[in-house]
């Protein structure tokens, strides 16, 4: 049992570092911003439906495709590194803007982008933030040529509702899949192993070629981008367990990079272990009393396994820590962040998340707990992501 749980948690490791990663594979492509982009937004959605009916303003799965379709696109892209690849997009706005995965044009020396009708056409690269797994692209296209689809508001997205998936998967032209959404609020890897927030989850199929394809409502509505699909170590695939970065995301930091070429982030400089002393407690079957007796962790909290020298949370007395061994399971222990802001910690996700929201300049409030020792409250700055980072 421990040694599952252990080879889970190295691989989560990368899952949850959330503030040091790696850069991108784009090189001499991507544009300096300097434009605008007129996405389209849909009202509020009305209460799901049970299926994909005709009901609230909502057509068939047959009637989206036909409707929607054509916004969908599939991205081509030349790279000498890995060979030729690519994935899906789909269309923003009348200007030809064009919305994918920041991973689909990992290595790319050159994007096209083929429309379903077949007509293809060179893509310039706009901007990419592997910190969110977005691109961006741009094609002069013929009046008339594009059709954008209409965003949606990630905060009306709830579980159960039915959901469509479009894309070109295993490049055999455009394709659509159905499900629901199996949740909401997921955490999932960025490319640059930084941690995206508010991922919504959903059993439709998807699969190589559908990333940076559009996941809609039953309206037709996009509600997220179609990014990866959770895998099992070397076992494989997991069956019906998909992500896609939401739609509140993907607006944001494409109007950054339309406008400037680029995107800013928060960045404290650590590392979390990714189990919190909740789940520790439930994976080594010792209590939170014997935790705090043998090892002198609090009650709860996130636990800092490392911090970047010279980074913002190095600055303000933060301390990663040193391997040690709790009821079998091999823990990196430094400080544990209680709190954020006042409100409780559980596990590192708290502490993601509550970073990912934070402007550069923002501060962080935390209650932090060297084990063994008396809590003290910390003021961190937030910085700016670093270039590499």
């Amino acid at each position: 049992m421990v040694s599952a749980v252990v080879g889970g948690l190295v691989t989560a490791l990368f899952i949850f570092a959330a503030v040091i990663g790696g850069g991108s594979g784009l090189s001499g492509l991507v544009g300096s911003g300097g434009g605008t982009v007129e996405m389209r937004e849909a009202p509020a959605a009305n209460a799901p439906s049970a299926d994909l009916g005709d009901e609230a303003g909502e057509g068939s799965v047959g009637d989206v495709y036909t409707e929607f379709g054509p916004g969908v696109v599939s991205v081509d892209v030349a790279s000498a590194d890995l060979g030729p690849g690519g994935g899906s997009g789909f269309v923003l706005d009348d200007e030809g803007y064009i919305v994918t995965n920041q991973h689909v044009l990992e290595s790319a020396e050159g994007v096209s982008v083929r429309f379903p009708s077949g007509e293809r056409m060179q893509a310039e690269v706009v901007g990419e933030d592997a910190s969110t797994d977005i691109a961006v692209l741009k094609v002069d296209a013929q009046e008339g040529m594009l059709s954008p689809l209409t965003l949606g508001d990630s905060e009306d997205v709830a579980v159960g509702a039915p959901v469509i998936a479009m894309g070109n998967p295993l490049n055999v032209g455009l394709s659509v899949t159905t499900g629901i959404v199996s949740g909401t609020e997921r955490p999932i890897k960025a490319p640059n192993n930084y941690t995206i927030n508010g991922a919504v989850q959903t059993d439709a199929a998807i699969s190589s070629g559908n990333s940076g394809g559009p996941l809609l409502d039953s309206r037709g509505v996009v509600i997220g981008i179609n990014s990866q699909v959770a895998a099992t170590g070397s076992q494989g695939v997991a069956q019906g367990v998909g992500f896609a970065v939401p739609i509140n995301t993907v607006k944001n930091v494409v109007e950054e990079i339309v406008e400037t070429g680029d995107v800013e982030h928060g960045y404290i400089g650590v590392r979390m272990f990714p189990a919190g002393v909740d789940e520790i407690s439930a994976y080594t079957g010792l209590s939170k009393e014997e935790l705090n007796e043998e090892h002198g962790l609090p009650e709860n909290g996130a636990i800092v396994s490392e911090a970047t020298s010279g980074g913002p949370a190095d600055e303000a007395g933060i301390e990663g820590g040193d391997e040690e061994e709790i009821g079998g399971l091999p823990v990196v222990v430094g400080d544990v962040v209680t709190e954020v802001d006042g409100e409780p910690v559980s596990s590192p996700d708290d502490v993601i998340k509550v970073v990912n929201e934070k402007q550069p300049g923002d501060t962080m409030d935390l209650m932090v707990v060297t084990p063994e020792e008396e809590p003290r409250e910390v003021e961190v700055e937030v910085a700016s992501q670093p270039d590499g980072a």
